[in-house]
């Protein structure tokens, strides 16, 4: 996904007290640099960012905003609700987290070579930090003149159960799209509501339709219903028929510090034990909280998030063979035998990227690659809902920002390059942004949310015993 004459930098980064950077460019390999980000300067940034996101902050000792007041504050006053606001952002965290010597060699690359590719395993601490928008130059974003991919630690390509195919051998495989799965009742007490309403809902089915219309191949898709009702044994169902791509339009949860507890949300329920209806999974089922904070006792109706160490784990610590014969076997199963993942994979979702957040860099990005995927797809922050757009934002029905971001990313993973291809889509916007008339619609606040993880297969090199 890098052409011949594009120039390549590996940014890695740790945090130790201070964060520290440090780079290489795969054409001088022996060359390294590195230098220490004041711990402190990079938090005060950061949380400038955060106070721009729509996730709840902080109102008192244990009190947030409501959803309804962060959606407003991001919307309406954050810094990514005005041009202006937002370049003093990006500025701060420019000047923070992206040093001066790495932006000069950039700039100087791509006079050179005409392109950069960035790629970047960030620390906790620089998880959400928006590369993109950061400059190389007063007047110049990273997006002008570098791709921007993450990189999954070395470690997961050393231990990695299932090598993803090369795209051109899967190409012509059907996808499978999954769009605001309906998820169960009780599912509601917890904030998991419709992330479509009817009118975005009926513009990403269009979108859709227009997408494999305008494909070169002869891919077909399952599951362009919105709002169907599918479970994990279902998803195992789907994903057992050989796939190009899976995606996902949903909503995404994880505990925080918890590795492994990031997961996707469908018709799931702990169920009465023993019935059809109940599923096992490595996740707690949601009980809504007592009066006193106390969770409450189990019920039937609870439902249960498929979590990323269930798409690692699958079943190995199950031991009910009830749970085994659900998913067509008669012993326990990994993951990657119960849900193959495609080589192409996108969560369209709510902070689907969480994995970088953790010191052990593990969630659904890396249990996909884990799996098969060779690319991921996903976002750094929550997304609004382009209901929200329309009702606190005031934006015109017919606008549904949201909806056109999982557009280009269908689009994108449809293509022979979808590194490239969302690139030119995102540059597409912050030309937009910067040009308009400060209108949400083409807010950062949307498409600099979305990260893509490249992981292709990686030949091992064997050592000949000596004779």
């Amino acid at each position: 996904m890098s052409s011949a004459h594009q120039r390549t930098v590996l940014v890695r980064a740790a945090d130790a007290g201070d964060t520290y950077l440090s780079w290489t460019w795969l054409d001088t390999p022996g060359s390294s640099h590195a230098v220490r980000l004041d711990g402190t300067v990079v938090k005060d940034a950061v949380d400038l960012l955060d106070c721009a996101l729509l996730a709840p902050l902080a109102v008192g000792t244990d009190q947030f905003e409501s959803k309804d007041a962060a959606t407003r504050r991001a919307l309406l006053t954050g810094a990514f609700a005005k041009p202006d606001s937002e370049r003093t952002l990006s500025a701060a965290l420019t000047e923070a987290v992206f040093p001066t010597t790495l932006r000069e060699e950039i700039v100087e690359q791509s006079l050179r070579h005409g392109s950069v590719h960035f790629r970047v395993t960030p620390s906790p601490r620089l998880a959400r930090v928006p590369w993109e928008l950061l400059f190389v130059a007063p007047d110049r974003r990273l997006l002008n003149v570098a791709m921007v991919t993450l990189d999954p630690p070395t470690t997961v390509h050393a231990e990695r159960t299932v090598l993803p195919p090369a795209w051109n051998d899967v190409e012509h495989l059907p996808a499978l799209h999954i769009l605001d799965p309906s998820l169960p009742t009780r599912a509601m007490d917890h904030g998991l509501g419709r992330t479509l309403s009817g009118i975005a809902k009926n513009a990403l089915l269009a979108g859709l339709a227009t997408n494999a219309e305008a494909s070169t191949r002869a891919e077909s898709s399952r599951g362009l219903n919105a709002s169907q009702t599918i479970d994990r044994v279902d998803l195992s169902r789907e994903l057992r028929i050989p796939r190009s791509r899976l995606f996902y339009f949903g909503h995404v949860s994880s505990t925080t510090d918890e590795p492994g507890s990031a997961s996707i949300h469908l018709h799931d329920t702990s169920g009465a034990p023993s019935s059809e209806a109940s599923r096992w999974g490595m996740a707690e089922a949601l009980r809504p909280r007592t009066r006193l904070g106390e969770r409450a006792p189990a019920h039937p109706g609870d439902h249960l998030p498929l979590c990323a160490l269930d798409f690692l784990l699958g079943t190995q610590q199950c031991t009910d063979p009830h749970v085994w014969r659900a998913y067509g076997s008669d012993t326990p199963q990994s993951g990657h035998e119960i849900w193959p993942i495609p080589s192409r994979v996108a969560l369209i979702a709510c902070e689907g990227g969480v994995d970088f957040r953790s010191v052990e860099t593990f969630g659904l990005v890396m249990a996909m690659v884990d799996s098969g995927a060779s690319l991921v797809t996903t976002t750094r922050w929550t997304l609004p809902t382009d209901h929200a757009f329309h009702t606190t934002a005031g934006l015109r029905k017919s606008i549904v920002p949201t909806v056109d971001l999982a557009l280009a990313v269908d689009r994108s993973h449809a293509s022979a390059d979808p590194v490239q291809s969302l690139h030119r889509w995102q540059q597409g916007q912050l030309a937009k942004w910067a040009a308009g008339d400060g209108n949400v619609a083409h807010s950062p606040l949307v498409w600099a949310s979305l990260t893509t993880t490249v992981a292709a297969a990686r030949t091992k090199v064997t050592t000949p015993s000596p004779s």
